[in-house]
């Protein structure tokens, strides 16, 4: 996974038009969050997540 500043600046997305439902548009955010929240909380806790729902690991003492 690349980090912010390593991002480009502008990214083109298109979307085809065809008679397919749409299914899929909305996953390819979800890897990033859940790897930002992870970081979040190591920042706030001083701990590591690796496993998700990290709830479980929150209510577990080290």
């Amino acid at each position: 996974m690349i980090r912010g500043n390593e991002a480009p600046k502008a990214i083109e997305v298109h979307f085809v038009k065809n008679e397919y439902d749409p299914t899929g548009l909305g996953e390819p955010p979800f890897p990033p969050v859940f790897a930002a929240v992870a970081n979040a909380l190591y920042k706030a806790t001083g701990k590591r997540f690796y496993n998700q729902p990290f709830i479980n690991e929150l209510n577990t003492s080290s």
